[in-house]
């Protein structure tokens, strides 16, 4: 029993170290779509490990960064726009950004997107060459 219980460990660690090999770096891209003369943006993600430190994107620009994730990897982020705010994870799983997401399974490239209506999940759909966005959570 012991055996195929460390067996079973090893094929688990394996697979965890082949899907990160073949990119090993989950993105993020939280693009700033509010619209034009508005307040600003400002948004803080961390990790346990990570503090990625509070931004303040221009309206049309993004905010990049990539890591490198385990099964425990939980990134999260706090948004602030026009006397509202948002905090949840936008990394929580290997298999696919978020546990209750829309994307599909394993992707690891996720984009986040901030309208006046809240904010939306998406990825980039190869078969239509262009991101795909889905409403994630209202102000």
């Amino acid at each position: 029993m012991v055996y195929f219980l460390v067996k079973v460990l090893f094929m688990l660690q394996l697979f965890i170290m082949m899907h990160n090999s073949h990119g090993c770096k989950p993105s993020f891209d939280i693009h700033n779509d509010l619209p034009k003369n508005t307040p600003r943006l400002k948004f803080h993600c961390a990790s346990g490990d990570d503090d990625l430190g509070y931004h303040y994107p221009a309206i049309g620009s993004d905010f990049h960064w990539s890591f490198c994730a385990t099964p425990s990897t939980l990134f999260f982020c706090h948004f602030w726009w026009n006397g509202k705010d948002l905090s949840f994870d936008v990394f929580n799983t290997l298999f696919g950004c978020v546990t209750d997401g829309h994307v599909p399974d394993y992707v690891v490239n996720c984009h986040w997107q901030v309208k006046a209506d809240g904010i939306n999940l998406g990825y980039f759909d190869n078969d239509v060459q262009q991101i795909i966005y889905t409403k994630y959570r209202d102000w």
